[in-house]
């Protein structure tokens, strides 16, 4: 199964009691109860799917904190295994234009990340080299159902430019691998 990339229908306000409890999106295909997501940052465990879209949740599941959620927050749900490392992401990073590690301009992201294509156009992204010695995974979905760019600094000609077809769920998979990215994977995406 891929991770699937949606967004939120209404804004997701209340942060405690049972209307905490459920989640609209504007797309939930695919959603099977024990699920997580990912709004923001917050983790939830998706616990019912009967009134899908709307979707029954755990929210702040894995310790994370819950809400409030804004209309149109970038969601993306799926079977825990999708997910980078064990049970989620090390870190979770939304982008408009170059990609760039925690240090910004001029880094990279040296952890295994899950990384939004947010800009509301098609967007162009820029992503440098990792180091030689760095082998973490970067997970890249297109949030916003545009034709996103994003060009591999300095990777061999024939896996420099991957675009994103425009569709929400678009989904490449980078591995980090002596100086280079490893397309390890793609779901609506042209690698050239």
């Amino acid at each position: 199964m891929a991770l699937v990339a949606t967004t939120l229908a209404r804004a997701h306000t209340v942060t405690t009691g049972e209307a905490a409890k459920a989640l609209s999106l504007t797309a939930a295909t695919g959603a099977t109860t024990k699920m997580i997501g990912y709004v923001d940052g917050e983790c939830f465990r998706i616990t019912d799917v009967r009134n899908s879209p709307t979707l029954g949740i755990v929210p702040g599941y894995t310790d994370s904190t819950g809400g409030p959620h804004a209309v149109g927050a970038p969601v993306v749900f799926g079977v825990p295994s999708d997910f980078v490392g064990v049970g989620g992401p090390d870190s979770l990073s939304f982008f408009t234009g170059a990609i760039t590690g925690p240090g910004g301009a001029g880094t990279i992201p040296v952890v295994d990340t899950l990384i939004f294509l947010t800009a509301a156009g098609a967007g162009a992204y820029t992503l440098a080299l990792p180091a030689a010695d760095q082998f973490n995974t970067l997970t890249i979905l297109n949030a916003t159902a545009q034709a996103h760019v994003l060009t591999l600094t300095g990777n061999p000609a024939s896996s420099d430019v991957a675009t994103f077809v425009a569709a929400l769920g678009g989904r490449l998979d980078l591995k980090a691998n002596y100086g280079v990215w490893a397309i390890a994977g793609s779901t609506g995406v042209v690698v050239a």
